[in-house]
């Protein structure tokens, strides 16, 4: 728990904003996920933390969401139901599997849901897709943007899932030169595996049988 009594959000590690999203629930390998959005006030929560509206919008999603708790949950569910479709979908493509259908729907149509709302706008030398109107879908607009982009830009063969055996399976984006990142971070599954590795040596060392590869 935080000073505020809240619990921690997850790293942004995903290095794509639609894996980030993916990755609020975690240790998705284990029988038991860990969710870290349980309700419409997290969700506000962790669009904050990734920059996708400031201090004074996410206040007025809050006092929005509690005029309307009805229409908060449903946008809380709308949003969790595409953050599966984008895990299975990445998930997927990073083990060399097919989509199924449905979780590709569910992303276009969040998609159209929010291009439906945004407007475009001049950025510097440039032109990019704003959302100006507060309604309480608006969290999870950019990141169905998002996962269209990495889905038909890319690029798509740098998605990988976490290769630690403690049932981690986070989506990031592997931007090394030779491919070789492995753990979604080496401060969390990185030293976990060394450790291990590391205890592995020294038995082997003791008994003089040679450590597991």
């Amino acid at each position: 728990m935080s000073e505020t009594g809240e619990s921690p959000l997850p790293e942004l590690y995903g290095g794509v904003l639609c894996l980030d999203f993916a990755n609020t629930a975690d240790a998705r390998g284990l029988a038991e996920i860990e969710e870290n959005l349980v309700g419409y006030a997290d969700l506000l929560r962790w669009s904050r933390l990734a920059g996708l509206t400031d201090a004074r919008d996410t206040d007025r999603l809050r006092r929005l969401a509690a005029a309307g708790p009805a229409a908060a949950a449903a946008a809380y569910d709308t949003a969790t139901e595409l953050r599966e479709s984008i895990f299975r979908v990445f998930a997927g493509a990073a083990r060399g599997t097919e989509p199924a259908s449905g979780d590709l729907a569910v992303i276009q149509r969040a998609y159209a849901s929010a291009m439906s709302a945004a407007r475009l706008t001049p950025t510097g030398p440039g032109f990019d897709w704003q959302w100006d109107d507060l309604e309480l879908d608006r969290p999870w607009w950019p990141v169905a943007r998002s996962a269209i982009d990495l889905l038909t830009a890319g690029p798509l063969d740098r998605v990988k899932v976490c290769a630690s055996d403690e049932g981690c399976a986070g989506l990031f984006l592997d931007t090394s030169k030779n491919r070789s990142r492995r753990w979604c971070s080496m401060q969390t599954c990185g030293v976990e595996v060394k450790v291990q590795r590391q205890t592995q040596r020294r038995r082997a060392a003791r008994t003089g049988t040679p450590p597991k590869p």
